[in-house]
């Protein structure tokens, strides 16, 4: 019987300990998200280009969230070839050192969509580290 306890405890202290260190992961993680978010929505609302516009990040949990604002044309456009506007971000955040590192500590980063002025949803898109065939490694 004893050899059935001594399992049992050592698996039930153990369980909080994993937890704790996960969600201090986490709060870590979140703190970083929210510093970077401060940080990049500086002089926001910017201009990419004449078609989008750069509405600020902001933060939920583990996600990055960049919120944008396209034209009218360029929404119709982006609506017509999610794949096109998929690959173009994907390039572009697999390419980007800072998003990498963030991506392979757990972050998720969402691209939110909207049309300018009427605030119309156009779509999201979303990037983990497999996204970037990261599989957690720290780049």
């Amino acid at each position: 019987m004893l050899r059935l306890i001594v399992p049992t405890l050592s698996l039930m202290l153990a369980l909080p300990l994993a937890a704790n260190a996960a969600s201090k992961q986490d709060y870590e993680l979140n703190q970083m998200l929210q510093k970077v978010a401060r940080e990049s929505s500086v002089g926001t609302p910017r201009a990419i280009n004449e078609d989008m516009l750069d509405q600020g990040y902001t933060v939920e949990g583990k996600f990055l969230i960049n919120h944008l604002s396209v034209r009218e044309s360029q929404a119709q456009q982006m609506r017509a070839n999610p794949e096109i506007v998929r690959d173009q971000l994907g390039a572009s955040v697999c390419n980007n050192r800072g998003f990498r590192q963030l991506l392979a500590r757990g972050a998720v980063l969402r691209y939110e969509f909207t049309e300018y002025k009427t605030n119309r949803p156009v779509g999201q898109q979303l990037f983990n580290a497999d996204s970037c065939g990261l599989d957690g490694k720290k780049n």
